[in-house]
């Protein structure tokens, strides 16, 4: 996996759907916010501790640090020898994002403002709560799902107290949907993936698994309608 690893770090920081401020930065431009040094040295360690560094990376980028997962999943993917070990890398990272969004909701719960303030523009700001305010629930698996900094979602939805149950659970499906498309694509059909795998091809193929995902939002939505109900009724 080393040689995978290692020959497709830049390829990825080219081909990187965007994991900090999707518009003051544009979404593949990763490496030209963050020092290339500190990327190397974040993948290479965790590299060196298989998925546990993994799932380190994908927990931390949640919370607080600005160097996405996908640097380390994608090269993972490339050197994976079996659909097992791919499933691995997108539980582990899926796992990861979720827990560490928590560290990132507590930090926002008491310190949004200003993190949001200093880190992220005021145009993601106010459409990160527009889809909260707006759709709730819907509107945080879209932004799980998409290049929306997940940081800065967990931020906003701890500053805004938003329920932690529904947080949690469709943050979980938008992440895990996230995680999984192109890391089962690139295990299969390898370094060509990456080159196919475009932010606007990687939205086409996210909306077409939404649609066969609408029993689950519908689900979603009733979720919230009754947890919010429950909430008025004490």
């Amino acid at each position: 996996m080393d040689s995978a690893g290692g020959s497709s770090v830049s390829s990825l920081q080219t081909h990187e759907a965007g994991n900090l401020d999707c518009t003051s930065v544009g979404p593949l431009d990763v490496a030209s916010i963050v020092p290339r040094a500190w990327i190397d040295w974040t993948v290479d360690s965790a590299e060196s501790f298989g998925l546990i560094g993994l799932f380190a990376v994908s927990a931390t980028e949640a919370a607080i640090q600005p160097v996405p997962p996908d640097l380390v999943a994608w090269p993972m993917a490339l050197g994976a020898d079996s659909l097992f070990v791919a499933t691995a890398i997108v539980v582990f990272a899926t796992l990861g994002s979720v827990l560490g969004s928590l560290g990132g909701y507590w930090l926002g719960s008491f310190a949004g403002d200003m993190l949001l303030t200093r880190f992220v523009s005021k145009t993601s700001i106010h459409r990160l709560e527009i889809l909260m305010e707006r759709h709730g629930s819907l509107g945080v698996f879209f932004a799980a799902l998409g290049p929306v900094p997940y940081k800065a979602l967990a931020w906003t939805a701890g500053a805004a107290s938003m329920p932690l149950t529904p947080f949690l659970i469709s943050g979980t499906i938008g992440r895990l949907l996230r995680f999984a498309i192109p890391v089962y694509a690139i295990w299969f059909y390898g370094e060509t993936a990456l080159e196919w795998f475009t932010p606007f091809r990687f939205l086409v193929i996210s909306i077409l698994g939404l649609i066969m995902m609408i029993p689950m939002i519908q689900w979603l939505r009733n979720f919230e309608a009754s947890e919010g109900e429950r909430l008025r009724t004490g």
